[in-house]
């Protein structure tokens, strides 16, 4: 039963995939306890949501997607910041106003 787990183990690209994986999950558990420390635990949420106008307007135009959905990222942290600290909105109320509004747009 243990060989038969750890046979795809055998091949360099699954040995390669698992250590991704494990460098992935270090890199977001860190990540994520500071942005909880910080309040900001659905900044990925909104970010990951308000990118959807970017990547239709760039597909639309026929341009790279990633570029359009780096853009709208950028654009999204950027209202949500001036949100945040030019009004009394909290932080995440402002993240969802932001993601909610970007993703009505896509």
């Amino acid at each position: 039963m243990l060989e038969t787990l750890l046979e795809p183990l055998k091949y360099s690209f699954m040995q390669r995939s698992l250590l991704v994986a494990i460098i992935v999950g270090i890199i977001c558990a860190v990540v994520g306890s500071y942005l909880m420390v910080q309040r900001l635990a659905l900044l990925g949420d909104a970010i990951s949501h308000s990118v959807l106008p970017g990547l239709a307007i760039a597909f639309l135009v026929g341009a790279n997607i990633f570029i359009g959905a780096f853009i709208a990222g950028v654009i999204s942290t950027i209202l949500i910041n001036l949100i945040r600290t030019r009004s009394p909105i909290k932080e995440d109320a402002a993240m969802g106003i932001v993601f909610s509004a970007f993703f009505a747009l896509g």
